[in-house]
C-alpha cells in the first residue's frame, strides 16, 4: 500500500451476529497483516437480543489496541450505528461493512488499492455474485429503480465502502433521527469510485432484516431525503383542478347549449375525486410535519450505554 494509506478505522455495526464475530476478527487481521496497514476496528453493538456484546468485550480484552467496543442503548438502526463508530473512528480512512462476512475482509484490499489509483472520496465495493433469495434481489432492484427517481442521480452503493478522513467529519454533523449514509454521500461529493468484490454466503442462519424492515427503510428514505411526495402533490393538485374544471366546462355546456340536467353521479365522482387528493395531500404534508417536529425536538440519533475504547 501506499505511505499516504497510514491507517485506517473498520466500523462494522452488530446485531445478533455472535456467531459470525471472532472469525470477522480474525480474519480482518490477518487481511491487515497481509497488506502491512495498521488499522483500528471499531465493533458498535445496535442492541443485540444475543450474546454479541460478551464476545466483542472477549475480542477487546485479546486485542486491547486494535479494538474499539461500543454498546448502543438500544436498537437504532444500521446507518445511526455506523454514524455513532465513525464518530469515534481516528483513520485517515474508514471502511464500512456488515457484521455477516458476506463481504470478505480481504477484499479491503480491492478498496485500498483502487483508493490509491483514482484517489476517490468515496469507494464502493460492489458485489460481483450477489448471492441473495429472488425476493431479496426483486427488491433490490425496485429500490434502485425507484432511487433515481426520488433520490440521488446515483442509486448504485453497498454498505462495503471505503471514505476519507475529511468526508467522514462532514458526515458526522449530521444528528438527525434517522441517516441513510449512502445520500449524504451523494450530498457531499461526486468523487465515487466502484470495484467489483467477492460476495459470500452469510455466516449467520437467519437475515435480520426481513421484508417488513427493509419496507420501513424505504419508507424513512422517502420521506426523510427528497421532497418528491410534496412535488407529487402539487402536480395532483394541479392536475384534479384542471379535471375539475374541465368537467364542470363539459356540464355547463350540455345545460346552457342541450338544457341536459347535470346528473348526480357527476357530481359526487367530482367531490370524491377532489377529496381523495385532498386526503393524500394533507397526509403527506403530516408526516412532513412530524419529521420537522422530530428534528426540533432534537429526538437522539443514538445513545451509547458502554464504551471500551
Amino acid at each position: 500500500m501506499a505511505e499516504r494509506i497510514k491507517k485506517i478505522s473498520i466500523v462494522i455495526p452488530v446485531y445478533n451476529a455472535s456467531i459470525a464475530l471472532n472469525a470477522l476478527q480474525m480474519e480482518i487481521d490477518k487481511a491487515m497483516t497481509a497488506v502491512a496497514v495498521s488499522y483500528k476496528l471499531i465493533l458498535v453493538d445496535d442492541g443485540s437480543e444475543d450474546d454479541s456484546w460478551a464476545v466483542i468485550k472477549d475480542i477487546k480484552k485479546r486485542n486491547p489496541d486494535k479494538v474499539t467496543a461500543i454498546r448502543m442503548a438500544k436498537n437504532f438502526g444500521q446507518h445511526n450505528a455506523l454514524f455513532c463508530g465513525m464518530r469515534h473512528a481516528k483513520g485517515d480512512y474508514i471502511i464500512t461493512m456488515d457484521d455477516d462476512l458476506q463481504n470478505p475482509p480481504d477484499e479491503i484490499i480491492k478498496l485500498l488499492q483502487c483508493e490509491e489509483k483514482d484517489d476517490a472520496d468515496v469507494v464502493y465495493g460492489i458485489s460481483e455474485n450477489y448471492k441473495r433469495s429472488i425476493r431479496r434481489k426483486l427488491w433490490r432492484w425496485g429500490f434502485k429503480l425507484t432511487s433515481r427517481l426520488t433520490f440521488s442521480n446515483n442509486p448504485e452503493g453497498s454498505s462495503f465502502r471505503l471514505l476519507k478522513r475529511n468526508l467522514v467529519d462532514k458526515l458526522v454533523q449530521h444528528n438527525q433521527e434517522f441517516v441513510f449514509m449512502d445520500e449524504l454521500i451523494n450530498w457531499y461529493t461526486g468523487d465515487i469510485q466502484f470495484v467489483k468484490v467477492r460476495h459470500d454466503p452469510s455466516r449467520l442462519r437467519e437475515s435480520r432484516y426481513p421484508f417488513s424492515r427493509l419496507r420501513k427503510l424505504y419508507y424513512n428514505l422517502v420521506f426523510g431525503y427528497n421532497a418528491f411526495l410534496l412535488r407529487l402533490i402539487t402536480f395532483l393538485g394541479i392536475t384534479s383542478s384542471a379535471i375539475s374544471f374541465l368537467v364542470g366546462l363539459f356540464f355547463m355546456f350540455k345545460k346552457i347549449f342541450f338544457n341536459v340536467r347535470v346528473g348526480f353521479t357527476g357530481i359526487v365522482v367530482s367531490i370524491t375525486f377532489t377529496g381523495g387528493i385532498i386526503l393524500l395531500s394533507i397526509g403527506i404534508i403530516g408526516e412532513y410535519m412530524r419529521r420537522m417536529y422530530n428534528i426540533m425536538n432534537a429526538k437522539p440519533q443514538s445513545s451509547i450505554s458502554e464504551v471500551h475504547e
